[in-house]
């Protein structure tokens, strides 16, 4: 549980900075924050499966 508020806050901090760094184009914002997307998806993924494996130990 911690690891995904970890995970989560430092995917945030990304999205805001990438977002503040594409200010100025709307085009580059919305693919940005959809490949953030699409990565923090995978990460919580991996951190979901890893937390389910390590429990089952």
């Amino acid at each position: 549980m911690t690891a995904k508020i970890l995970v989560t806050l430092v995917w945030i901090a990304v999205l805001i900075g990438v977002n503040k760094l594409f200010a100025g184009t709307d085009w580059a914002q919305y693919v940005a924050t959809f490949i953030l997307a699409g990565s923090y998806a995978l990460l919580i993924d991996k951190v979901n499966k890893r937390t389910v494996r390590d429990s089952r130990n």
